[in-house]
C-alpha cells in the first residue's frame, strides 16, 4: 500500500511511528505503449529472453507456463537506488495459466518460475509453446514511479499496535486505512509491501515452501508451524502483478499474483526457491 507524507501525517501518532519505521520503497509499474516482444528493458508480456540451452518452463502437470513479463535488474536497481537484483540481468516470470495454483499447498511448487538470464547471453525466443490466451500478451513498456509503501492493516506489524476494544464503535486505524482506495487501478509493484486482497502472505509462503499446507485450517495447528513461524519475516515481495484489461490478464476472480523470495535467497541470486501466492477479493 502506497503512502505519501501528507497521508502519513494524518495517522495517529502510534500508528504513524509504526508505518514510518516499517515503510519500504517500491516501484509501481503502469502499462505504457506496446513494444517489441524481445526488448531487454522491464516490460509486461512479449517473449522471454533466455540463455542458449535454457528450456521453456513447464509445470509438473506437463503444462507449458505462460510468460508474463520481465524485470531488467539495472532498471530496478537504478529506480530503487540500491543493488536489489544481480546486475546486467533480466528476470523472466512464468506462471501456469491453465491451472492457476494459489500457493497455499506445497504441491503447488513448480507451477511458476523465475528465470534469471545474464544480458550478455540473452536470446529472444522465436515463439511460445503455449497456445490460446498467451497470444494476446502483447509486449508493453511500463512507466515507473518510485513510491513508499507501508504494511496493510492485517499485517502483524500493524495488528500488534491496534488495541481496539469491543466497546469502541469505531476503529481509528480502520478509518485511516480507508483512505488507501485506489479506484480499481491495476497495481503492478516491484518490491515493497503488497496490496493485500485476502490477508498477509509471508507466513503462508514460509509454511507452504517448507511442506506445510496453509489452506487447511488444521495445517495451522501442525507441530512445525511454531518452528517455522520466525522465518516468515525472511520473505520479501518480489513482483506483484494485478488483473489488467490492457494485458488481458484476469487472475481467478479479478485477483493478483504475488511472487515472493526469501531475503537470503535474494542476497545470493537464487530465484529457483521463489514462491507465488494468488489472491482475489
Amino acid at each position: 500500500m502506497e503512502i505519501d507524507d501528507h497521508l502519513l501525517g494524518a495517522a495517529l501518532p502510534k500508528l504513524r511511528a509504526v508505518l514510518a519505521e516499517t515503510a519500504l520503497p517500491s516501484l509501481r509499474l503502469t502499462v505504457a505503449a506496446e513494444c517489441a516482444p524481445d526488448t531487454t528493458g522491464t516490460r509486461l508480456g512479449g517473449l522471454p529472453l533466455l540463455a542458449p540451452g535454457v528450456a521453456w518452463p513447464y509445470s509438473p502437470s506437463g503444462n507449458a507456463q505462460y510468460f508474463l513479463g520481465q524485470l531488467n535488474s539495472d532498471d530496478v536497481n537504478a529506480g530503487l537506488g540500491a543493488a536489489y537484483l544481480p546486475p546486467e540481468t533480466v528476470l523472466g516470470f512464468f506462471y501456469d495459466w491453465a491451472e492457476q495454483r494459489w500457493g497455499f499447498d506445497p504441491a503447488d511448487a513448480g507451477h511458476w518460475r523465475v528465470v534469471v538470464t545474464p544480458l550478455d547471453s540473452a536470446v529472444g525466443s522465436a515463439s511460445s509453446p503455449v497456445s490460446g490466451p498467451s497470444e494476446s500478451f502483447t509486449g508493453h513498456a511500463v512507466d515507473v514511479a518510485v513510491v513508499r509503501t507501508v504494511p496493510g492493516i492485517e499485517e502483524p506489524e500493524v495488528e500488534a499496535g491496534r488495541g481496539k476494544h469491543w466497546w469502541q464503535r469505531r476503529d481509528p486505524v480502520e478509518d485511516f486505512y480507508r483512505a488507501f482506495e485506489n479506484d480499481d487501478v491495476p497495481l503492478h509493484r516491484v518490491f515493497g509491501w503488497p496490496d493485500l486482497l485476502q490477508g498477509p502472505m509471508r507466513l503462508e509462503c514460509q509454511l507452504a515452501a517448507n511442506g506445510v499446507h496453509h489452506g487447511n485450517p488444521a495445517g495451522l495447528e501442525g507441530a512445525r508451524v511454531e518452528q517455522l513461524r520466525p522465518g516468515a519475516e525472511d520473505w520479501l515481495l518480489l513482483w506483484q502483478l494485478d488483473t489488467d484489461d490492457t494485458m488481458d490478464w484476469v487472475w481467478a476472480d479479478s485477483g493478483r499474483l504475488y511472487y515472493w523470495i526469501r531475503r537470503q535467497d535474494l542476497a545470493v541470486g537464487d530465484f529457483d526457491r521463489s514462491w507465488l501466492v494468488l489472491q482475489c477479493s
